[in-house]
């Protein structure tokens, strides 16, 4: 049985009140998948803060709205921090997380952002986004964030390899590992790919 890697990253795929997380070790040729969750940091009647203070007196929105950043941060803080000790326990360090960027372009006045629904679900995207990117900078991760849509060109590049033989060694990957492999884990997996260092020449 080969020897558990002793160094891993985290790749994570933000949803509103909730995360995909996936564990990556070894170098970038040969990465292995060693641990994968779904972390929830908010209920559901705490989540969609944006939607719920579009819905109160907006003199009041950015109190809720801060509440809820506090409360989900905290949740998060303690979910991510679980899964560090857990892999810790398996002498598994983590020291590098990736998640994504935020880059939904939203007025700097809340009343605009509640003003238009598109608006409320850009940026109940980007809240989740900077829950998970500032919970794991808490947990003293060092934090990366890629451009979701730009992750299959970064990987591909950084493995120098084609879409199609990245699409493959993903395929590859979730069969040896068996469900669930759902795009969220997958996209996990290619974030933290980025931060694998290759084997040395």
């Amino acid at each position: 049985m080969p020897a558990m890697p002793t160094f891993a990253v985290l790749g994570f795929r933000p949803h509103t009140y909730w995360t995909a997380v996936a564990a990556v070790a070894g170098p970038a040729e040969a990465p292995r998948v060693i641990e994968r969750r779904r972390i929830t940091f908010a209920q559901p009647e705490e989540s969609f803060v944006y939607h719920r203070a579009a819905d109160s007196d907006w003199r009041e929105a950015p109190a809720l709205i801060e509440a809820a950043r506090v409360a989900q941060q905290a949740a998060a803080v303690r979910e991510i921090g679980q899964l560090l000790m857990d892999l810790q326990k398996r002498d598994v360090a983590v020291r590098v997380a990736v998640t994504a960027a935020s880059t939904a372009k939203l007025p700097e006045r809340l009343d605009d952002v509640l003003s238009t629904h598109s608006r409320i679900h850009a940026a109940e995207g980007t809240f989740a986004r900077e829950v998970i990117a500032q919970a794991c900078g808490t947990l003293k991760l060092t934090v990366h964030r890629v451009v979701e849509r730009e992750l299959g060109a970064l990987a591909a590049d950084h493995l120098r390899i084609s879409h199609d033989q990245l699409a493959a060694r993903l395929r590859l990957m979730g069969a040896e590992l068996g469900p669930p492999w759902s795009e969220d884990f997958k996209l996990c997996v290619q974030a933290a790919w980025l931060q694998l260092a290759p084997v040395a020449a």
